[in-house]
């Protein structure tokens, strides 16, 4: 293959030597003809996808089933190495770099998985020091035998790199620079402009064979790392915000003002009950006492001990997780991003929590969710917030089951046996309860035969359709009352100080475009210039004390000290601030001090919308609070990015 030559004509006579005496010289690289690199680069792709495919976890036979999953998952390998083929004059130069850049995206991939059960994100990236930090701890498994083939490979495309040229063409210098850059733009802008239309596309993703769309460990395995890694790639962003600047953001920080915490020692249990709302207070309902399925909600906010008002959520008819993250963090959601986001899919690193803040004062922190570690990615997020004992569904295994899940009987069986335990420790208890019986969808046989279920007492005739999706939720609305009253019973007979927070993550979805909440009456339709606007994104919550509690926290004056508007709208990302004010905690952080002010000046902070202190509905932020809404974004944008926390 390789071609040599002899020296030019009457080398030997200037040098003094015979004819015939002269050496050989080797002429390295071998040329070839450029159109050569087409079918090169379209084979060395192919194999680049195979050889990185070692590394993963589970190879899917759904390339091989669904033709254009294999495409997509094959597409960015062979723009890459294209983009870099002509970046860099050379095939094999293009495919050894293709290969490191796959090989080792893959490789941390499943590394990731193997560490955490959480495969990796675009945004991953920006943490590699992070990730090199906690790798230490971890037991990970290496499958050598793929490193050593994709080395073994990446080895011999650099000796080809080196052995093997393409011919040069006949352009002037210049041009042959303009047309490569030109190609290599032109090939990566492709593989860019198809990452926010194909690769995110909801549609196109629903046409795969994924057998657990929300479990991210099963579509990476099943549909591939290339197209999950692009999937994803748009979903889960933090956007900066406009006018963002670091330095002043941190000068504001540095110039908060905080005071020293003078913490109660208080129990304090939230318990987010799944889909809980109080639809069922309205009008066209015509409850017999007996039968009023929120007969110990409603009894419990007239209770002296109890303030209760409406919670302001991101989302309607889901997004457990982002309430939870608002509640725990202090951040919000809705301000993370313009479009909509998953709050815990756009965390990767540990932040400021209220359980960190809790376990600083000498709190034991604990979050309980009887469901699947995995949901969410709930297994790492309660890491990077700091709880210190997390609870899953392995702890319920022997546990009674309603409507498919762990009833919320069980789940308060759990809760008081694990109190009568943690009592006994010196530190009080700051617990996160997040239940999961309630969960949708409501359909006629969820709690058995809908027809033998407690039947709906109504003023209107409602459809059949709707009474029945109506009479489903209700009973499961029931269960969740009645932990309500058993948890407040046991804690009314402790003699430790016990702060009780209940309330919804969302309102249930009863049905397309509204149609249990129409069909009693409910306008759910409102404009952004109404305050009915919010109504959808409105479960109700209530902060309760028992008796040793009430006396601990002067209850009766409790709602005006912390800056809380008894029987108004609050939003979820100031609840969990007010409860650590409640309780004297949070005075001492920044960021919390800061929450602070702002719930204060304006309770209800919704995707443009507020209502300020004296409950007045606000289409657009006032002009006065303004600024403080822009200063929460930055600040909230700021320790997402930015802001280091180290475990303790």
């Amino acid at each position: 293959m390789f071609h040599s030559s002899g020296a030019h004509r009457g080398a030997h006579t200037a040098h003094g030597r015979r004819p015939g005496s002269e050496k050989k010289a080797l002429r390295l690289p071998c040329r070839y003809a450029a159109l050569l690199n087409i079918p090169l680069a379209l084979a060395l792709s192919v194999v680049i996808w195979l050889l990185v495919l070692q590394a993963a976890p589970v190879i899917p036979l759904t390339f091989f089933t669904t033709p254009l999953l294999g495409l997509l998952n094959w597409l960015p390998v062979i723009l890459v190495l294209g983009a870099c083929a002509f970046l860099f004059g050379n095939v094999f130069s293009a495919a050894a770099v293709t290969l490191f850049v796959f090989g080792l995206l893959n490789f941390a991939n499943s590394m990731k998985i193997d560490a955490r059960d959480d495969p990796l994100v675009l945004q991953d990236l920006t943490m590699v020091r992070e990730a090199v930090q906690a790798a230490g701890g971890y037991d990970l498994t290496v499958d050598w035998k793929a490193v050593g083939l994709c080395l073994f490979a990446l080895a011999a495309l650099i000796v080809c790199a080196a052995l093997f040229r393409t011919r040069p063409v006949r352009l002037p210098r210049a041009g042959r620079v303009v047309g490569r850059l030109a190609g290599c733009f032109a090939l990566l802008g492709t593989l860019v402009a198809l990452t926010p239309t194909v690769y995110t596309s909801a549609d196109i993703f629903a046409g795969f064979p994924v057998t657990n769309r929300f479990n991210m460990t099963t579509v990476y395995e099943q549909a591939g790392f290339n197209y999950s890694f692009l999937h994803t790639a748009t979903a889960y962003s933090v956007q900066k915000p406009k006018g963002f600047d670091k330095a002043a953001t941190e000068q504001a920080i540095a110039q908060t003002k905080t005071a020293a915490a003078d913490p109660e020692r208080v129990h304090v249990i939230f318990v987010m009950s799944e889909a809980f709302c109080d639809i069922t207070n309205h009008d066209a309902f015509d409850w017999s006492p007996e039968n009023d399925p929120l007969r110990n909600f409603n009894a419990l906010k007239q209770s002296e001990h109890a303030i209760s008002g409406r919670l302001i959520v991101p989302n309607y008819g889901g997004g457990t997780a982002n309430t939870e993250f608002d509640v725990l963090t202090g951040m919000q959601t809705a301000l993370l991003s313009e479009t909509g986001i998953s709050s815990f899919r756009a965390l990767h690193k540990n932040v400021g929590s209220i359980f960190r803040t809790a376990a600083d004062s000498g709190w034991q922190t604990q979050f309980i969710h009887p469901g699947k570690a995995w949901f969410y990615n709930r297994q790492n997020i309660y890491r990077y917030l700091g709880a210190q004992e997390i609870v899953f569904e392995e702890a319920f295994a022997d546990a009674a089951q309603r409507g498919g899940y762990v009833s919320d009987a069980a789940l308060t069986d759990y809760m008081i046996a694990d109190f009568e335990k943690h009592k006994q420790d010196e530190a009080p208890l700051f617990s996160y309860v997040t239940t999961i019986q309630n969960h949708m969808a409501y359909t006629e046989s969820k709690y058995g035969k809908a027809v033998d279920l407690p039947q709906l007492e109504l003023k209107r005739e409602i459809s059949e359709e709707a009474k029945t999706m109506l009479t489903v939720y209700t009973s499961g609305v029931r269960d969740a009352d009645a932990m309500l009253g058993r948890l407040t019973d046991y804690y009314e007979q402790q003699e430790e100080p016990v702060l009780l927070l209940f309330y919804g993550d969302h309102l249930p979805s009863l049905g397309e475009d509204y149609m249990c909440y129409r069909a009693l009456g409910m306008d759910m339709d409102a404009g952004p210039d109404e305050q009915s606007s919010l109504d959808a994104y409105a479960p109700p919550y209530l902060l309760w004390a028992n008796s040793a509690g009430a006396q601990a926290l002067d209850f009766a004056t409790l709602a005006d000290r912390i800056g809380l508007r008894p029987n108004g709208d609050l939003s979820a990302s100031f609840l969990g601030e007010a409860v650590l004010r409640a309780v004297g905690l949070g005075t001492d952080d920044p960021f919390f001090s800061f929450v602070d002010e702002v719930r204060r000046a304006l309770p209800v902070v919704q995707r443009g919308a507020a209502i300020d202190a004296a409950g007045a509905y606000h289409e657009q932020t006032p002009v006065e609070q303004a600024a403080l809404v822009r200063e929460y974004q930055d600040r909230i944008y700021y320790r997402m990015k930015y802001e280091t926390v180290e475990e303790p």
